[in-house]
């Protein structure tokens, strides 16, 4: 039992390596271009310096007294980081079940499942649940990613720590209201257009599209898999006022359709992830710090 245990909480991992490190993911999983030596890790840098973190170099005064440096940037960027690469986690381990769930279907006598055809049945749509679930918590952890992108421009912008309740999208909001008609810098600037059109965008590859997704499956519903024509239930009773383009956009598809988006997301988190730090500096020099 305990072995068990053991090596499904070591093999997830090892298996994960393996399908990325063989290329069986198709997509493959996108990743941030950061590292030291990179472009972006001086941007990050620079970027940090310039609202008052540590430099790289610190020079020790002659009298021996410390420097104060304000290090809520760099952690606020360590956590953007972190978020997105444990959506690209999630993202992999959706992907895995995909894969999974599909050749246990497929091809079954990859596997030896129990004679009993109930319990055979049972473990297959355990593992298509699991898809579901993964793909659930994927959707969840790349809306999160934007919610720390958002944290990051709000102290840029607006010197706010306190970040509770405003989305990304009432950030740049802000943003445009407040700060794009004095700087002709990112007016200019292509990284605010990417970034203004993936935010305002209803399409089911836009952020308003998976906020509303996030949303849904935080507050009301959970993915699970659709049975024949069966009519999603959450639709038919308490979301029946919904209005039908935006029932039909939030409505589940097929397993490929899902995994598709979510890739899709993760991708244009990691386009964007540069734009981000392209426009957090173009703040920088904006917007007068007190």
């Amino acid at each position: 039992m305990l072995g068990n245990v053991l090596m499904q909480s070591f093999n997830e991992g090892l298996v994960l390596a393996q399908l990325e490190g063989f290329k069986f993911f198709k997509p493959m999983p996108a990743e941030i271009p950061f590292g030291e030596g990179t472009l972006l890790d001086s941007r990050l840098s620079k970027l940090s310096v310039a609202l008052g973190g540590p430099p790289r170099v610190i020079f020790v005064k002659e009298d021996g007294s410390p420097e104060q440096y304000d290090t809520y940037t760099s952690s606020a960027i360590g956590e953007i980081i972190n978020c997105f690469l444990r959506a690209r986690t999630s993202v992999c381990r959706t992907h895995l079940y995909f894969i999974g769930s599909s050749l246990i279907k497929t091809q079954p006598e990859l596997i030896k499942l129990p004679k009993d055809p109930n319990i055979s049945r049972i473990l297959i749509e355990r593992t298509e649940e699991s898809f579901w679930e993964h793909a659930e918590t994927s959707c969840i952890r790349l809306a999160s990613f934007w919610d720390r992108m958002g944290q990051l421009l709000d102290f840029v912008f607006f010197n706010i720590r306190q970040y509770e309740r405003d989305g990304f999208p009432a950030v740049l909001d802000r943003i445009r209201t407040n700060v794009l008609p004095m700087s002709l810098a990112i007016q200019e600037s292509q990284a605010w257009p990417r970034i203004r059109k993936y935010q305002t965008s209803e399409e089911p590859s836009g952020l308003k599209w998976l906020l509303q997704r996030r949303n849904l499956l935080i507050h009301s519903l959970h993915l699970s898999p659709m049975r024949g024509n069966q009519e999603d239930p959450i639709f038919t009773s308490e979301y029946n006022h919904l209005e039908s383009n935006a029932k039909e956009k939030l409505r589940l598809k097929d397993k490929e359709w899902e995994l598709n988006q979510i890739h899709e997301h993760l991708k244009t988190a990691s386009a964007l992830f540069s734009d981000s730090i392209e426009l957090a500096l173009l703040g920088t020099s904006v917007v007068r710090r007190a």
